[in-house]
């Protein structure tokens, strides 16, 4: 069985402030030299309104694209090392994003397979969704048929803003405006376990990249342990 573009549709459709029911959002702030700048753990329906929705839009665009290039569903490798990944991340999702020694494994297991050369923000979402049964009709029923835990992680650049002129408010005068770093769309992430036909699959991960022609392999091979 096989993720379906239905699938992901259910999932993306639930990131808005309606519907959306994450819960541990964490992360780590990672610069061009590959050391932590600073870490951070928040309750997602506790953040500030501006930054609940920059979060969210994160976590939409690492469902963005088509499926068989910009999402790709992967396996666990069945070696000792992919079997020892999956566990980990099984674990991961179990911990609620509540242990700081998981986390910590998890921003130094991306910081060192993952290559890019600036400075980049990992975020990593954890999430319940008690998936509605569908009736014969197609239409969703109220009873549950299935919960759904997850985590959901994102890779993304961050870059300084570029040189321009701005008004100055306080000195009534136009002038250069002070550059400051920004957080762009994510370039890479994933999901796991997979949703597979509205189920909860534990031997998948559904994978996305950006741009579809650049490849991380040690990412998916080293940090991931698929195939």
């Amino acid at each position: 069985m096989n993720i379906t573009k239905g699938d992901v549709q259910e999932l993306r459709r639930r990131l808005k402030k309606t519907e959306c029911t994450f819960g541990r959002l964490c992360g780590c702030y990672v610069n061009s030299g590959k050391q932590i700048v600073t870490k951070f753990t928040e309750q997602f329906s506790e953040l500030e309104e501006d930054e609940y929705y920059k979060y969210l839009e994160i976590a939409k665009k690492t469902f963005s694209g088509t499926l068989g290039a910009n999402l790709l569903e992967l396996e666990f490798d069945r070696s000792d090392s992919g079997i020892e990944h999956q566990k980990y991340l099984l674990t991961l999702k179990d911990s609620k994003l509540a242990n700081e020694e998981l986390l910590d494994r998890l921003y130094e297991q991306v910081i060192e397979e993952y290559s890019y050369p600036g400075n980049y923000l990992i975020v990593v979402y954890h999430d319940v969704y008690d998936v509605p049964a569908r009736a014969t009709s197609g239409e969703a029923q109220e009873e549950s048929e299935e919960i759904y835990e997850y985590i959901l992680c994102a890779v993304c650049p961050v870059e300084l803003s570029k040189p321009a002129l701005g008004y100055r408010e306080e000195e009534n005068r136009i002038g250069a405006r002070v550059q400051d770093w920004v957080v762009g769309a994510p370039e890479n992430g994933f999901l796991f376990p997979a949703f597979t036909d509205r189920n909860t699959d534990i031997h998948n991960l559904l994978y996305f990249t950006k741009n579809a022609e650049m490849d991380q392999p040690d990412f998916l091979d080293h940090f991931l342990g698929c195939v």
